[in-house]
């Protein structure tokens, strides 16, 4: 718009050339005068163009460079890059599940091939554990047994001592009761170790647990049931390490 005035101005400025050089005969201060005005104003007028038209490409400039370089954070947050982005996701999720169901399938035939035989080789191998533990369970048992009846020798001859000897003086007395205690230490050893005595006097006979060495008339037990022992026997749980000796009234 500016240009437009400019034009304008410039046209009235040459119309008046054209006066002044039809009455410039009449008048020469008068021409002088204008034509030194017209040249002001043509220099005016070309500068403020010049003014305008780098003012205008300042601001297309400025336009073009805010243009060319967007926030990133608003292309990240636009609509279209979230849209994209939901795409992407929606199809690893696609690709995932297909990929599990093609596991799954294949689990399920492995299965069904398999299966069985996986199976047997299951309870083979409860068994084999199971009978390994109940090894170990009857080696322990054999252990204690042996060292049970190593022991049981010694007790046989405390046994057999103290019914020939009997103590008379207070030293005797004091060794005698002495070795009862250690007799008695030993018992309670067994005890710990699950080792009991077997039942006798007065119990009725039993052949699993008891040995008749002789049967005896007369007396004040019923016939069948043991009366006299002359030998402990002794039990650990449900194994017998040795039946005890004894004798049977008729």
């Amino acid at each position: 718009m500016f240009r437009s005035t400019c034009l304008l101005s410039i046209l009235s400025l040459l119309s008046t050339a054209d006066a002044f050089s039809v009455s410039r005969r009449i008048s020469a201060p008068s021409t002088l005068a204008n034509q030194l005005n017209f040249a002001a104003s043509s220099s005016t007028c070309l500068n403020m163009s010049e003014e305008e038209t780098a003012e205008e490409a300042a601001g297309t400039d400025d336009a073009s460079n805010s243009g060319s370089a967007p926030d990133q954070n608003d292309i990240l947050n636009s609509p279209a890059f979230l849209k994209r982005k939901l795409e992407v996701l929606e199809s690893d999720i696609a690709a995932a599940d297909e990929e599990l169901a093609a596991v799954t399938e294949r689990k399920e035939v492995a299965k069904e091939e398999w299966g069985p035989q996986l199976e047997a080789l299951q309870r083979e191998y409860n068994n084999i554990q199971q009978r390994m533990t109940e090894q170990n369970q009857e080696g322990d048992s054999d252990a204690k047994v042996r060292v049970v009846k190593g022991i049981l020798d010694l007790l046989d001859n405390f046994d057999r001592a103290s019914g020939v000897i009997v103590p008379e003086t207070d030293a005797e007395k004091v060794i005698e009761s002495e070795y009862k205690a250690a007799y008695q230490s030993i018992l309670d050893q067994f005890e710990k170790m699950g080792v009991t005595e077997v039942e006798t006097l007065g119990k009725e006979f039993d052949y699993e647990l008891h040995q008749a060495v002789m049967q005896m008339p007369g007396t004040e037990y019923e016939e069948g049931i043991v009366c006299q022992e002359f030998q402990k026997g002794f039990i650990m749980g449900e194994s017998l390490i040795r039946p005890a000796m004894v004798a049977v009234a008729l």
